[in-house]
């Protein structure tokens, strides 16, 4: 009996070390960057919500709409008084911004990509983001199995970039049950870190489950952070044809 006892006991063991290795041997890095995109990339989407950024300033909050179709189609509105009417639009690697008070149309290019917005951790490129992960890096896992983040098993990867991109090398740690992103830390070519993403808090819309509250800090900058907040969001809607266009910028 005890003997029997001792075989269960070993069995249970080698059950639990084993199980967690083939799964990490089962999934490659491009699938888990895959999945998790699957979560956060929708086919459109139309949503609202708030920045929220502190500085030595003090704290300010900018409102906006945003719509979406894809990874790489993205008209943002603000809706706050001081900004009211500013929109961003990104094409693909085409970023342009509309002010409503001078009705013009500039495309942004070259050092204005990495400009902050209104004083914000974030950039135009950050704001609007970049195509695909998988176009533009190569993804490799940084651990050889999963790694805690606040209490959550995630997967760790490393990601450099194929081409010139905002970021040449990112860290970025998903869920490794939900496929959701929960930390990001980005880089410079020399490998200096310039800014840090943490995720507070999900939602779940459609059976995709994506950030919808998420903390930015600029790490070349004192006693500044930013927060990205969304408030409402629909997805798979019906857009117009000319939703992602220039003519509609000046609407």
């Amino acid at each position: 009996m005890k003997t029997k006892k001792n075989m269960i006991l070993r069995l249970t063991i080698a059950i639990v070390v084993l199980v967690p290795a083939l799964i990490f041997a089962a999934m490659t890095a491009e699938e888990v960057i895959r999945k998790m995109e699957k979560n956060q990339v929708h086919q459109t989407a139309t949503s609202t919500g708030r920045l929220v950024i502190t500085n030595r300033f003090g704290t300010k909050v900018k409102t906006f709409n945003v719509w979406t179709e894809g990874s790489d189609k993205m008209l943002i509105e603000f809706t706050n008084k001081e900004e009211r009417g500013q929109k961003i639009l990104r094409l693909a690697d085409e970023i342009y911004v509309y002010y409503p008070k001078a009705e013009g149309v500039v495309r942004l290019q070259g050092g204005a990509l990495k400009e902050s917005i209104f004083g914000s951790d974030f950039t135009y490129e950050d704001l609007t983001g970049e195509k695909g992960f998988l176009d533009l890096y190569t993804v490799a896992f940084a651990a050889s199995g999963t790694v805690e983040v606040e209490g959550v098993s995630c997967w760790h990867l490393k990601l450099s970039g194929k081409k010139p991109v905002a970021y040449p090398f990112q860290e970025l740690w998903v869920d490794a049950e939900k496929f959701v992103m929960r930390k990001a830390v980005y880089y410079a070519l020399n490998n200096t870190a310039l800014k840090e993403l943490t995720v507070e808090e999900t939602m779940t819309r459609k059976g995709k489950i994506f950030p919808s509250r998420f903390l930015m800090r600029d790490l070349l900058r004192q006693n500044s952070t930013t927060e990205f907040i969304l408030e409402t969001i629909q997805i798979d809607v019906p857009l117009p044809a000319n939703q992602f266009s220039l003519e509609r910028l000046k609407f």
